[in-house]
């Protein structure tokens, strides 16, 4: 998997353990809910405040 990071139109680096830790606690909350299709292949999470 792979992970990018955008904050306010800035790329965030982050190392791998990280993004992997990330990408795999997405990878299950998304997994986990009704109407997602088990291959999907990708995710897009936009958080605002």
């Amino acid at each position: 998997m792979e992970l990018e990071l955008i904050v306010d139109g800035k790329d965030i680096p982050m190392n791998r353990f990280v993004e992997k830790m990330i990408a795999g606690v997405m990878a299950g909350v998304v997994q986990s809910l009704d109407g997602v299709d088990e291959d999907w292949q990708d995710l897009t999470l936009t958080i605002s405040r």
